[in-house]
This record gives structure tokens, C-alpha cells and sequence, in this order.
């Protein structure tokens, strides 16, 4: 009886057992305050949120930082397990497995430098003159895509990181950076005094779109059932107060 018992216990184990030594390679890129490379190791909102998520759903995550073109691309090509954090758009959907519960929302939004006199009118018909920048490889969505084709800006310009793009406007190579408002309270914390949030025509600060961004699972090398344990995880972290001691911490 007792040797009956010990083996219907070492059985009931065995998933959480196997779940535990789950290794996924995990991509994504440095933008404090989502994803901060330290000494121990990786933090941030996004990667905490990321981290207790894929450890509570049953993986053994490791998280490897590098542009995020590049990153999109070993995550599409199977090179990279996971990905966080990507809005949802319809070609992605072709090689992403999609969670039905988002990490968090993204509000986006523009850095302009300091005293700048820029401003976002309803039309856009007033930034002809201005020169922006974005992140190469990213993807803004349609209602950004409107936003910057109807501006008709003097110049649009990419680069692989917001930190570059950030350089790029205090040396006045670019007039505007669009970034997520999270992201640019950090960047305005980071160089006091330089920069402030481009505002609409009476005063505002202009909020350009808000979006769901996703950790997202390679469809070459994990299953669908995979993104609804993580779902289920970060349902759970919700649940228990675990997501906003989280969040709270950065926002």
C-alpha cells in the first residue's frame, strides 16, 4: 500500500517537475524602465511581469537583450523562443502565438526638446518642418501610421534604439521622438530639463494611440497551449496582487 502511495505521488509530480525544467530562450530589448540590464541580472516592469508570468506558467526563462529588429527576427525564424513586448498587427500574427491577456498598455506619445515651441495640432498640418524619429523595426499600428503620413514631416528617421534616438534629439538631429509614455518619463527623469512631452493645442500632453503590448511565443518552436498558460499565469498574478505591486513600482 505505502509503495502504491509513494508512486501515485512521484506521478502527480512528475508535470510541475517537467514544467520546471522548461528552458525558453527569450528575446527583447534594453528600454528602461521596461527592460534594465544590472549586474544581477534583468528588471524592469515588462521583464518582471514577463519573468514571474513564464516561471508561474512552467518555463525556465532566459532573457538575452539585443536590438529589436533583430530580436523580431530570431523570435519569426525560431532562432529565440519568446519575445516581449510586441503590439499585436496582423503579420505577426503569422508567426506569433499571441496570449489572449496582454503584459500591459502602451500609451504613445512624443518627446520634443525642452522650450521647443512644436506642438500637435488636430490636423497635423503643422509639422511640415519638423524632422522625427522612431525605432526601426517597430510597429506603431495604423492610427501612427496615419499620424505620421498626414504630418508630412521634413524627415523621418530610424534607428535600432530609443537611447540612440534620444542623443539624436538633444543634439537637434531630430525634433521629435515617439516613444511610450512610460519610456519617456524615464528619459525626462534621466536628463532633467532637456526634454518634455510634446502637447496638443491646449496644452495637453498629446497621447497618439494606446495599444496592448504582448509577450509572444515563436509558432516554430512552441504551441498555442503554451501562450494560454501564460495567460492563465498572468491572470493569476492579477488575482493575487502580485501584476500591481509590480506596476506600481514604475508607474
Amino acid at each position: 500500500m505505502l509503495k502504491h502511495l509513494i508512486l501515485l505521488i512521484s506521478l502527480l509530480l512528475l508535470p510541475n517537475a517537467a514544467m520546471a525544467d522548461n528552458p525558453l530562450h527569450v528575446v527583447t530589448l534594453e528600454a528602461p524602465p521596461m527592460v534594465i540590464s544590472t549586474e544581477t541580472g534583468i528588471t524592469g516592469m515588462a521583464a518582471e511581469l514577463a519573468l514571474e508570468g513564464l516561471q508561474r506558467a512552467g518555463f525556465d526563462p532566459e532573457v538575452e537583450l539585443m536590438p529589436w529588429k533583430r530580436a523580431v527576427f530570431m523570435a519569426k525564424h525560431g532562432d529565440a523562443d519568446a519575445l516581449f513586448y510586441a503590439v499585436l498587427n496582423k503579420e505577426r500574427t503569422h508567426f506569433f502565438h499571441y496570449p489572449n491577456v496582454p503584459l500591459f498598455t502602451i500609451e504613445i506619445v512624443a518627446l520634443k526638446r525642452a522650450k521647443s515651441v512644436l506642438e500637435i495640432n488636430p490636423g497635423f498640418e503643422n509639422l511640415g518642418r519638423w524632422k522625427l524619429g522612431i525605432g526601426r523595426g517597430f510597429s506603431y499600428g495604423l492610427k501612427i501610421q496615419h499620424f505620421i503620413d498626414m504630418a508630412q514631416f521634413q524627415k523621418i528617421e530610424s534607428t535600432t534604439s530609443n537611447d540612440i534616438n534620444v542623443v539624436k534629439l538633444m543634439d537637434h538631429r531630430i525634433d521629435l521622438l515617439l516613444v511610450d509614455r512610460v519610456l519617456g518619463k524615464s528619459f525626462m527623469k534621466q536628463y532633467p530639463g532637456k526634454m518634455e512631452f510634446v502637447t496638443d493645442s491646449a496644452g495637453k500632453m498629446a497621447v497618439l494611440d494606446s495599444r496592448s503590448a504582448y509577450l509572444v511565443f515563436s509558432k516554430e518552436t512552441q504551441t498555442k497551449e503554451d501562450a494560454e498558460r501564460f495567460s492563465d499565469a498572468i491572470r493569476s498574478m492579477m488575482k493575487d496582487g502580485t501584476y500591481e505591486a509590480i506596476t506600481s513600482r514604475y508607474q
